[in-house]
């Protein structure tokens, strides 16, 4: 996007891989200048087809940004609307919101909220032991979602590859 770093470190949320498998619908990052102040947001989303698609979104705080939708991200929705995300940088807690809008009006509104750990050694052996299946009960369910609407009758929007894997 033609943006240099600014300097700093880089602050990211997404989630681990688990016995080979990551189910990671979003990762964001957090750019830092060389004073800590964070200069760029970029909220990565991607499908379940293998396609993503990073947004650079202007360090808001805790007011959200909108960016147009680009990527194919489900069967039952269009690539059109607008995201709003509100991604202010986690110090203790995170607290992320995503909200698609359609006609200024939201279709779909998902919320990551948890508490910020280190990803050490230590800590990512103890998560392989506490939720050795966190990223398969993830993919089941959104699968489990899927087959819900189809069988509501949802109408399945084609999915066409191009531009699926623009960063």
């Amino acid at each position: 996007r033609d943006i240099a770093l600014p300097g700093g470190t880089v602050t990211a949320m997404m989630q681990a891989r688990v016995l080979g498998y990551v189910f990671n619908p979003l990762s964001v990052f957090w750019c830092h200048d060389a004073e800590g102040v964070v200069r760029h947001v970029v909220a990565e989303v991607h499908n379940t087809y293998g396609g993503r698609h990073a947004y650079l979104l202007p360090a808001t705080g805790d007011q959200p940004a909108a960016v147009k939708k680009k990527l194919y991200v489900s069967p039952f929705n269009e690539v059109d609307g607008y995201y709003l995300v509100r991604a202010p940088r986690p110090d203790a807690e995170l607290n992320v919101a995503i909200s698609l809008h359609r006609e200024n009006k939201p279709a779909f509104v998902a919320t990551l909220r948890g508490s910020r750990r280190r990803a050490s050694i230590g800590q990512l052996l103890r998560l392989q032991l506490v939720a050795p299946v966190a990223p398969l009960m993830g993919a089941f369910w959104i699968r489990i979602q899927g087959i819900t609407l189809w069988a509501r009758r949802v109408p399945v929007v084609p999915r066409t590859p191009v531009g699926e894997r623009e960063r």
